[in-house]
């Protein structure tokens, strides 16, 4: 953008440079060529830009970002759903790989402000260990106990879970970490709330995972949601 104002500013100065100095019959002919020239070097500039950003462009992750309503659905490029409740999408998609970080804006009594699915076409090991590690950096700075892995189904869905607990400034915090799916995709979240409100937090994701569904769907086939 400087380099276009500043080519404007010199084509401006240099005609009224011209205009001024040189006989009328020779200056405006002058000033009709060079600008015309300019428009046209302007214009094969942004085509070539065009046809590259055209050919490189599924090397280019695409991310968007969008807010649904209650019961408004999401179609994206290898998962759908629709959730009874609000839900805040932020999705990347690089070609056929797709991953999902959804917010649900959960409503029951003490609900937690922060809420977090991961929902990608990634295996849930891949995911795991990053999970993991964050879980025992977060836990060794409170003084928190997390349990072994386990067993877990949900609906159709199987994968491991695991728990952890601690106690800050007198108030029972409990949480875990799911993860489910095979080497097509993963569902994982990471679920923390105070202890009287924690079953419920926890049965609520389960719910939710049941509505997210594998879908295989071309680029050209998927319909976009508002960002």
């Amino acid at each position: 953008m400087c380099l276009i104002i500043f080519v404007v500013l010199l084509y401006a100065g240099a005609s009224a440079l011209a205009i001024r100095f040189l006989p009328m019959w020779l200056s405006i002919p002058l000033v009709v060529i060079v600008g015309l020239g300019l428009l046209y070097a302007w214009w094969k500039i942004r085509t070539l830009f065009k046809k590259v950003k055209d050919k490189f462009g599924a090397f280019i992750p695409q991310k968007k970002l969008c807010s649904l309503a209650a019961n408004e659905p999401f179609t994206g490029h290898g998962f759908s759903f629709t959730f009874p409740m609000a839900c805040e999408v932020a999705q990347t998609r690089f070609q056929e790989v797709e991953a999902l970080i959804l917010k649900p804006k959960f409503d029951f009594a003490g609900a937690p402000q922060e809420t977090l699915i991961v929902v990608s076409t990634f295996p849930p090991e891949e995911l795991k260990p990053k999970v993991n590690d964050t879980i025992e950096k977060v836990f060794a700075q409170v003084e928190g106990q997390a349990g072994d892995p386990a067993p877990v189904t949900v609906g159709s869905l199987t994968g491991e879970r695991r728990t952890f607990a601690t106690n800050k400034d007198g108030k029972d915090v409990r949480g875990e970490a799911v993860y489910l799916g095979d080497k097509n995709g993963s569902i994982v979240w990471v679920a923390i709330a105070l202890g009287e409100s924690f079953e419920t937090l926890a049965a609520k994701y389960r719910e939710l995972a049941v509505l997210i569904k594998r879908i295989e769907m071309s680029p050209a086939a998927a319909t976009p949601n508002p960002s």
